[in-house]
């Protein structure tokens, strides 16, 4: 019996990642450009350790936790959130849910907000697995064009015409893939439109503490204050370590209710003994002194990979925009016809990868030139090496395609 002619609609709308296939195509041996993940060399593994080991006699923690995951971090988060003038005032730990990631929060939210055929807002380009959750329940995407500020707001405007919007999804800081951040001016009038057409925000900021440069921004979470219509995800996959899975969405109180019904029936709950190793970590650490030295060192990998794509392949064509923090350097390639076709050439024959950027946009035709490297797991000398490779393939690539 072929058991796949029993998939549900909903395995039809979703495929699979392109980060996760190029990943793996370029191999072990092969310098790869393509993950957003923090280095293992900057994990913190000493002070885990004693992380864990402070809480593994807890009895209490090997039971069934709460559905909104462990009160102790959750309070935690609610104090540093308005510590950082993130939050409005009225946010308290019954308000918040520790998540499995801030992708978990994705899939919260898209399963208890998306029936079929629901219109939504994304940036274009976004995401990809928050597009692959999404269209999971069918929404239908409406792409909103982006600068270095941000969402453009005459462009939502004119998509909002003629529409029933649901949300507008934004990576706020140092965006995957683009590494824009959203200025203050543009939330306000983003904040402006929501209230007159009567959508509301999901705001994903995994990437606020990686800063190089430049002064923080606020949030519209905090900017909304008592209207209410935004929810917040947060994560500490980027600055503690991806695989504790470990974030948080922060909502206003009416949801409260029916995103624990709905988490119940996806999961039960997340580990308590996980979420109880971060609390300590956090709270057992000086947090300041450990996000400036990640930024300190992911500053001087961006540095390395732009210097050295620079010096490699500008005369090829490649174009980059560098961002004040984050994980990431995207650009446009001139002249290659077939971005995807390229990337898998340079990965097998060069081994060197990156990711194609057309996966980035909701609609199929857009960013056919653009691309997207990641630096945060390469090292400078990587980053010089890898240069090397991506221009050698893009010499050959350029040189074979027909005329």
């Amino acid at each position: 019996m072929d058991l796949r002619e029993h998939f549900n609609r909903k395995t039809g709308r979703i495929g699979s990642s392109i980060i996760a296939e190029m990943a793996g195509m370029v191999g072990p041996d092969g310098i790869s450009f393509t993950s957003g993940e923090p280095s293992s060399d900057l994990i913190p593994l000493v002070e885990l350790d004693a992380s864990f080991r402070r809480v593994l006699g807890k009895a209490e923690l090997f039971s069934y936790p709460s559905t909104a995951g462990y009160l102790p971090l959750r309070e935690w988060i609610v104090e540093w959130m308005s510590r950082e003038n993130l939050a409005p005032s009225w946010l308290d730990p019954s308000c918040l849910i520790l998540t499995n990631g801030s992708q978990g929060a994705v899939n919260l939210l898209a399963e208890t907000f998306i029936d079929p055929g629901d219109i939504i807002l994304t940036e274009s380009p976004t995401y990809p697995e928050a597009l692959l959750a999404f269209r999971r329940e069918g929404a239908s995407i409406l792409p909103i064009p982006i600068d270095s500020e941000g969402p453009i707001p005459e462009e939502l405007e004119e998509r909002l015409s003629g529409n029933r919007v649901k949300f507008l999804y934004t990576v706020v800081n140092f965006q995957n893939p683009s590494g824009c951040t959203t200025s203050d001016r543009r939330k306000a009038a983003i904040l402006d439109l929501a209230r007159r057409h009567g959508f509301f925000i999901l705001e994903d900021d995994p990437y606020r503490y990686l800063r190089f440069e430049g002064s923080p921004t606020r949030s519209y979470f905090e900017m909304a204050g008592e209207d209410r219509r935004v929810i917040y995800l947060g994560s500490f996959s980027k600055i503690v370590a991806p695989g504790m899975r470990c974030g948080w969405c922060a909502f206003p109180a009416c949801l409260r209710n029916k995103l624990l019904e709905v988490r119940l029936s996806i999961e039960l709950c997340s580990p308590a003994l996980t979420q109880a190793a971060v609390f300590e970590f956090l709270r057992g650490c000086d947090l300041k002194k450990h996000i400036e030295g990640l930024a300190f060192a992911y500053r001087i990998r961006r540095d390395a990979l732009v210097g050295a794509l620079e010096s490699e392949a500008s005369g090829l064509g490649l174009r980059l925009s560098v961002p004040e923090g984050g994980f990431f350097l995207w650009g446009t390639c001139e002249g290659i016809r077939d971005m995807l076709a390229f990337a898998r050439y340079a990965a097998i024959e060069k081994k060197v990868g990156f990711i194609p950027g057309r996966f980035f946009y909701p609609n199929e035709g857009t960013g056919e030139e653009s691309i997207r490297f990641a630096f945060a797991k390469v090292s400078p000398e990587q980053s010089r090496e890898g240069a090397a490779r991506f221009k050698e393939a893009l010499r050959s690539h350029l040189g074979s395609q027909p005329s």
